[in-house]
């Protein structure tokens, strides 16, 4: 299962965004704005170099390219200062919805609040904004970013995923993933207790597991836990442990 991944390393949609509570999940196929775009003082975003090449006939494994793009400046009393997730090259469509989701989601973040410094987040393990996976089936990503009002006892972490099909630039849902994505979740819940022990309970619902990015290992989820253990903890539960759920060859797709 993992001829074709390549695990990206770069310090470096459904669009995913979790504050609080993740709240994604029945994307109506409505086309992410591609007009949409974040306000920044100091380094407008645009988009990637090669954005405007043709369309790639090489392998979605090979035509993409991982990159972190520096935004920051001001959007009312709320600053910003962090890396943005993006891709280089391939399919412009696949490559435009990954890219303007991650836009969104960061716009969306900066947005809720007021009086707030948004700087880069990290999770246990060190896990930070990146693409995290590119294959001949999907291009996905995390955005973790970390907020700190003023006044507040602490800052927060807050976590926004993006998992796109490579051969329609389509988001890939969890109805997409499973074939009954409620018994999925009663899984998943218990999965992920067991795979790590810092994970006290999840509830047992869709809602829980919004947040998730295909990995080569498995279905790496993010769950939502105490704050002393960074308000998200990364989790991957196994393509084996899950195989009954899944839709047919959606594990070979999601997995590489």
């Amino acid at each position: 299962m993992g001829s074709f991944l390549r695990r990206v390393a770069v310090a470096t949609t459904v669009v995913c965004v979790a504050v609080a509570a993740g709240a994604c999940g029945d994307d109506d196929g409505t086309p992410i704005p591609a007009t949409r775009s974040l306000q920044t003082t100091s380094m407008p975003i645009s988009a990637p170099d090669g954005a405007a090449s043709p369309q790639s006939s090489a392998p979605a494994a090979t035509a993409y390219q991982p990159a972190l793009v520096h935004v920051n400046g001001n959007r009312g009393s709320t600053r910003f200062d962090a890396d943005l997730p993006q891709v280089r090259g391939g399919r412009d469509d696949v490559r435009d919805r990954f890219n303007d989701g991650m836009r969104i989601a960061f716009d969306d973040i900066i947005s809720s609040y007021v009086a707030t410094t948004v700087g880069d987040g990290s999770l246990l393990g060190d896990e930070r904004s990146r693409v995290t996976t590119i294959t001949d089936g999907v291009v996905a990503g995390v955005l973790i970013l970390n907020t700190y009002s003023d006044g507040a006892a602490h800052p927060n972490n807050h976590v926004a995923t993006i998992t796109i099909d490579a051969e329609d630039a389509r988001p890939i849902r969890l109805t997409d993933v499973f074939t009954d994505p409620a018994a999925a979740a009663a899984v998943l819940a218990q999965a992920v207790t067991r795979i790590d022990s810092r994970v006290d309970y999840v509830a047992p619902e869709v809602n829980t597991f919004l947040n998730w990015v295909p990995l080569a290992e498995g279905f790496h989820t993010y769950v939502p836990v105490a704050h002393a253990l960074g308000d998200w903890l990364p989790v991957t539960v196994p393509w084996d442990d899950i195989t009954d759920l899944l839709r047919p060859g959606m594990a070979d797709r999601l997995g590489g």
